[in-house]
């Protein structure tokens, strides 16, 4: 199992950053959707499934009018007032020491590091660029875990479609697996 939850974490986190980050009518989303709507998640998706999970793998994956979701991502994480404050500094995170974190490590610089799905993304560059197992800790310890509690809280409280509710459950499953990993080979 922990083969296959490292090979796929790189994968879904970047995919779930994308969605966090991207409404879903951005032309970068344009074939995600469709994939999903395949099973292509269920298809790479590590960890055993119980009823909860599985409910939330059928709602990601369901067949819905971008338009309608792109309502629900501008009325959370968008807008004039979001539902949802997508920035880790409202979370307590320090944003120069995450840039710093990035920067320490030559990852490709960005607009504004101050946001949740950039954790995410950090997390996929680093299974994906560094043989670094410290590095992933760090992240994980200093800046995902302790945003992704809260973060993902609002998402499940404030998300009317079952979409974005299921996507914040999903991350946590696969978030507490790989934390699990990366203990084990502390």
């Amino acid at each position: 199992m922990s083969e296959t939850i490292i090979n796929n974490f790189s994968l879904i986190s970047r995919l779930f950053g994308n969605l966090f980050y991207r409404s879903p009518t951005d032309s970068i989303l344009d074939g995600v959707f469709g994939w999903l709507q395949q099973k292509g998640l269920e298809q790479v998706w590590p960890l055993d499934t119980d009823e909860d999970v599985r409910q939330a793998l059928d709602s990601v994956q369901m067949t819905i009018a971008k338009e309608v979701l792109a309502q629900e991502y501008e009325r959370l994480f968008a807008g004039e007032q979001p539902k949802i404050d997508s920035r880790i500094s409202a979370y307590g995170l320090n944003v120069d020491e995450f840039i710093n974190f990035r920067q320490t490590r030559r990852m490709p610089e960005v607009e504004s590091a101050d946001n949740f799905s950039l954790l995410l993304l950090t997390a996929s560059w680093i299974e994906d660029n560094l043989d670094s197992i410290s590095a992933q800790q760090e992240l994980f310890e200093s800046f995902l875990l302790p945003c992704a509690s809260k973060f993902l809280t609002h998402v499940e409280t404030y998300a009317l479609l079952p979409f974005y509710r299921s996507l914040a459950l999903l991350t946590r499953e696969i978030l507490a697996a790989m934390a699990d990993e990366l203990e084990e080979n502390e």
